[in-house]
């Protein structure tokens, strides 16, 4: 993996690690947008009696039609349901593998309700040196990749081995 790469995968996958607070949420908006889908109804309207200038072969079903795109729209719904779950159980299992100053670290930089955290201010909560941080999070993206994107350490591990044979 290139460096340009690499640094591509960190960037996202912090940007997962900051979006984690808000996948529950999101969550909760999809399942409330499904209901509202379901509980909606248009029903029959007027038969229209205009003029027609040929033979037609469309007949027109509303009520068919409308649950038809109901089901379509609560498909979509449920489909993007379940890839905001998966997202979130694999950040879950990426913080479980986390050390506890990892986790320390996850909790004040990433579960924080501001929007940035500054890094003195972290410095000064896990009493460490500046050193010390850009490693801890270095190492806690790190590990959270290998969590999230386990195709990609194995990918990497396997390329390693057939380049040195």
């Amino acid at each position: 993996m290139t460096k340009e790469e690499y640094s591509e995968l960190f960037r996202k996958t912090e940007g997962k690690l900051f979006d984690y607070k808000r996948i529950k949420s999101a969550i909760e908006k999809i399942e409330l947008d499904i209901e509202e889908i379901k509980n909606e109804y248009i029903g029959c309207g007027a038969i229209g009696y205009e003029e027609r200038t040929g033979p037609t072969y469309h007949i027109s079903r509303l009520v068919e039609n409308e649950v038809i795109k109901k089901e379509q729209r609560i498909n979509y719904l449920e489909y993007r349901k379940r890839q905001k779950e998966i997202e979130k159980r694999k950040i879950e299992i990426a913080i479980n593998n986390f050390t506890l100053e990892q986790k320390e670290l996850f909790d004040i930089l990433y579960m924080s309700n501001r929007k940035r955290v500054p890094r003195y201010e972290i410095l000064d909560k896990m009493h460490i040196s500046k050193t010390t941080y850009y490693e801890l999070r270095e190492s806690l993206v790190r590990s959270a990749i290998n969590s999230i994107y386990p195709d990609i350490l194995e990918r990497e591990l396997f390329n390693n081995f057939t380049n040195s044979n």
